[in-house]
């Protein structure tokens, strides 16, 4: 195994995925317990929030913990845009006899000098990034508490700023996995690379080790992903379908059901591309509308519409990876136990 996770003291080099609105600690501690790295998503939480989830953790558990932000630049509310994407949704609002609005949403939020103080007093194992990295002055005092700093890539020149700006090891998004892509430099976001060809061309241009993601759910994943040049794997979808997972009944529903669905790259929910599964949003305005809102602010205006259509998936995201139908459900435990047996193989 490799040296990164030796001295995070994994047992397995697994990173459980950061799954905002999909988790909590129960899920990280579950992980880490059966001797993956358990992941807790600080995006959407508070500094005292993430701060008790991170407490909640370190109480449970000693295995190694990765506490992870987002990146991207923070902005205000554009007008402009804002007029838009109210007009794109207007028939949404008419049909459901709703006034236009536009709540006030704050979240998800950049990495800020609050939650520099929470990775400095939990001191984890690992600080994951996502959109990109933090500032110097904010990479350095997170540095100083011993935390291994990773971080997202979707293409291999963001792979190398990555490495250049000091990450320990770079994760490589393949665009089959789920939720939102990690993209942070001018790219055509329509365009990914599948995961094993993402994999393989970061890891000829980068010294550090690869983390490989997207798509991942079983053994097989693990060996051809480690095959092509990845030290250890990212996974997430597959360990929403465990009892940890925080869910709702009905994306539980859309995970465990016999129906055949298909997931795309969006951008209608957030404002950034994401992949989930279709549903009524994405089949009428298409999977990337050039009039929504910019992120995060293009929640807030679904957020009337989702509040008038609860039980519907119509206004819901609901994010997957591609590969979302390998793997029964079970407890986190068991999935790493399985997983691991890739590794152990080898």
């Amino acid at each position: 195994m490799h040296t990164f996770f030796q001295d995070i003291a994994a047992q397995f080099p697994l990173i459980q995925s950061p799954m905002a609105g999909a988790q909590d600690e129960a899920l990280a501690i579950a992980v880490a317990q059966a001797g993956g790295i358990g992941s807790i998503p600080c995006a959407a939480l508070t500094p005292e929030d993430a701060l008790r989830s991170a407490t909640q953790f370190k109480n449970a558990t000693t295995g190694p913990l990765s506490l992870n932000f987002f990146c991207h630049k923070a902005t205000d509310r554009d007008p402009k845009r804002e007029a838009l994407w109210l007009k794109e949704l207007s028939g949404y609002y008419d049909e459901l006899s709703l006034p236009p609005e536009y709540p006030t949403n704050t979240y998800p939020r950049p990495l800020d000098a609050d939650m520099v103080d929470v990775v400095c007093s939990v001191k984890p194992a690992v600080a994951s990034f996502h959109f990109g990295l933090p500032s110097h002055v904010f990479m350095d005092r997170i540095r100083a508490t011993g935390a291994k700093i990773i971080a997202t890539a979707t293409t291999v020149d963001e792979a190398i700023f990555l490495q250049q700006n000091g990450c320990d090891a770079v994760i490589a998004q393949g665009q089959e996995a789920g939720g939102h892509q990690g993209v942070f430099l001018p790219t055509d976001t329509t365009n990914r690379l599948p995961m094993l060809q993402l994999v393989s061309q970061i890891s000829a241009a980068i010294d550090v080790p690869v983390v490989a993601a997207g798509g991942i759910a079983d053994q097989a994943g693990i060996k051809a992903a480690m095959t092509a040049g990845a030290s250890g794997v990212q996974i997430g979808t597959r360990f929403l379908k465990s009892p940890e997972s925080k869910i709702t009944p009905l994306h539980r529903s859309f995970l465990e059901g016999d129906i055949d669905r298909e997931t795309t790259l969006t951008n209608v929910f957030t404002g950034r591309p994401a992949r989930g599964f279709f549903n009524k949003l994405i089949n009428d305005l298409g999977p990337m509308s050039p009039n929504v809102q910019t992120f995060p602010f293009a929640l807030s205006a679904l957020a009337p519409l989702r509040a008038a259509t609860v039980g519907s998936d119509d206004f819901v995201s609901l994010w997957a990876g591609e590969n979302w139908k390998t793997g029964t459900a079970k407890p986190a435990s068991d999935i790493v136990k399985e997983l691991a047996q890739a590794f152990e193989a080898d």
